[in-house]
């Protein structure tokens, strides 16, 4: 029996979000409400109760793995959902677009996404052509969604021990690189030197140019963190003996996705943002079902309404997630022969736009799982669900609802 896991990112709030409610509680959701009536509720800690969870690692926490065991950095995983050709020894840092200003020789980040840039593919052609031949290091860099990419380093020198650039704050400057052991200091050297160079290379890029024309951010730095080696994950697929596939539009959730042992589809219209077609993941999650046992979706949209602080945009958003995607799937669905779980990675409150450590609803569906008494899909209502509370191993225990996976002892 398949099972479908379906990650609405960012999707958990705080009685801060809407007056005394949280976006999920504010939002008419009556499929979501009806398939709560039907299954059982509770609450996870993405990774462990007050832990503030990254994307990576409440992802890797809900596919069954330890982050704290196996979590190397950000940048390996969204190279690998890029597509990257990621080997032994690279290391690969996350990237971000970004609006600075120089200020008595420091770069000020002004908006650490560009105005969330629409593309970053046009940049692609002057970063590749940024040179770091002086230390001894080849680079590749590759646009994802929106204002993310990925910076890959190859050659002796590599190393991933090495800070962040990226500040993670509005008006700070944009950090220094900083070795974190004495065998990284090229490596921070050259890491300063490509945002140095990237700076210069897209500073008078014409498309830039254009963008402050029109009153737009320009995307002239790349901010960069999570430095990482590709860790080595036993993929899910070979562990339970099952087929997966993925269905995604970020490369991070592509990445986790892969290491796992899923294979990713491509989905026209699957773009990751709040105009991802949302009809189009549906009908592919249904259509994956045909040659998978695991079929893992990933929404994007809820989180970047947070993110933007966009409270009213996050609840709408959950509206037409509940109407273009869950209708169509609660309505082909057999429940006697297929299992679905929904959930979050984490929470992200408007008022706060960043991960809390708050604990985010989780609902099961399907005929083995005991209904209890919740009839809504809401955080306080899965507070009062049978599943109770619990951290991460979404994945798993969705496995285990289709009587999948290996017996643990004789």
């Amino acid at each position: 029996m398949p099972g479908i896991l379906v990650i609405l990112d960012g999707l958990g709030g705080r009685p801060t979000d809407l007056e005394g409610a949280t976006c999920l509680e504010r939002a008419s959701t009556p499929v979501l409400d009806a398939l709560a009536a039907r299954g059982a509720l509770g609450l996870m800690d993405p990774v462990a109760p007050g832990v503030r969870p990254g994307s990576d690692t409440a992802h890797l926490s809900i596919f069954g793995y330890d982050p704290f065991q196996v979590y190397t950095g950000r940048g390996a995983f969204e190279a690998l959902g890029i597509g990257m050709d990621v080997r032994g020894g690279d290391v690969c840092l996350r990237a971000n677009f970004a609006t600075v200003e120089e200020r008595d020789g420091d770069l000020i980040v002004l908006d650490r996404r560009a105005g969330r840039l629409p593309d970053g593919k046009p940049f692609e052609e002057v970063l590749n052509g940024i040179s770091l031949e002086e230390f001894g290091l080849e680079l590749a860099f590759r646009a994802s969604t929106e204002h993310r990419g990925a910076l890959l380093l190859r050659g002796e020198g590599a190393s991933a021990a090495v800070t962040d650039t990226d500040p993670h704050e509005v008006g700070a400057r944009v950090a220094e690189a900083q070795a974190k052991d004495g065998r990284a200091l090229r490596m921070a050297e050259a890491i300063n030197a490509f945002t140095r160079r990237a700076h210069e290379a897209l500073r008078d890029h014409p498309l830039n140019r254009d963008r402050e024309r029109r009153g737009e951010p320009p995307a002239n730095a790349v901010l960069l963190r999570g430095a990482a080696v590709m860790p080595h994950l036993e993929p899910i697929t070979a562990e339970y003996g099952i087929r997966g596939a993925c269905i995604a539009g970020g490369a991070l959730y592509k990445g986790v996705a892969r290491l796992a042992g899923l294979a990713v589809r491509d989905v026209p219209g699957a773009s990751g943002d709040l105009q991802t077609d949302l009809g189009a993941k549906a009908r592919a999650a249904l259509s994956a079902l045909e040659g998978a046992e695991l079929v893992f979706v990933h929404i994007k949209g809820t989180d970047n309404a947070a993110h933007d602080r966009n409270a009213q945009a996050k609840r709408a958003f959950i509206e037409r997630v509940d109407r273009e995607f869950f209708a169509p799937i609660a309505s082909a669905l057999s429940w006697d022969r297929v299992h679905l779980c929904v959930s979050g990675d984490h929470t992200t409150p408007p008022a706060v736009g960043e991960h809390t450590a708050d604990p985010v609803p989780v609902l099961f569906v399907g005929s083995a799982v005991r209904p209890d008494r919740v009839r809504a899909f809401g955080e306080r209502s899965a507070g009062e669900g049978g599943l109770g509370r619990f951290s991460g191993r979404l994945v798993p225990q969705l496995l285990g609802y289709c009587d999948l996976g290996p017996k643990f002892g004789a």
